[in-house]
């Protein structure tokens, strides 16, 4: 491998970009957003392996990760009736928004945030 390790993460930050603008463009399913996770917490790991406090904060960070895929591979249970109150505690805490984008057969950004390319490869 001819790359430096400060390059490879220089480039990992443009692809991170580039990927957040495919997102945009594309749209993000559960399957594709479930395998951006698996990156990440593969980052993780080599990252936690230095140990101390880096390990002990990554650690949690991999537990969310795996919270995180666990809900977009698990069913969620039955859209609660419209107009009550179980819909309306739905919309309120975000489950509504989740389950329309994770059941989508098209998923796009309702609003798509803007990536901008930072100074990871200054």
């Amino acid at each position: 491998m001819n790359a430096s390790l400060t390059d490879l993460v220089s480039s990992l930050g443009n692809t991170a970009v580039d990927l957040l603008e495919a997102g945009e463009a594309e749209g993000w399913s559960p399957s594709t957003a479930d395998d951006a996770l698996s990156v990440v917490d593969v980052l993780c790991v080599a990252l936690a392996a230095h140990g101390g406090p880096l390990e002990t904060s990554l650690t949690q960070v991999r537990a969310h990760i795996a919270a995180a895929q666990r809900s977009v591979r698990r069913d969620l249970p039955p859209a609660p009736r419209r107009g009550s109150a179980a819909a309306r505690e739905e919309e309120q805490d975000g489950t509504a928004r989740f389950r329309a984008w994770r059941d989508a057969r098209v998923h796009q950004w309702p609003t798509p945030p803007r990536a901008r390319r930072s100074g990871l490869d200054a």
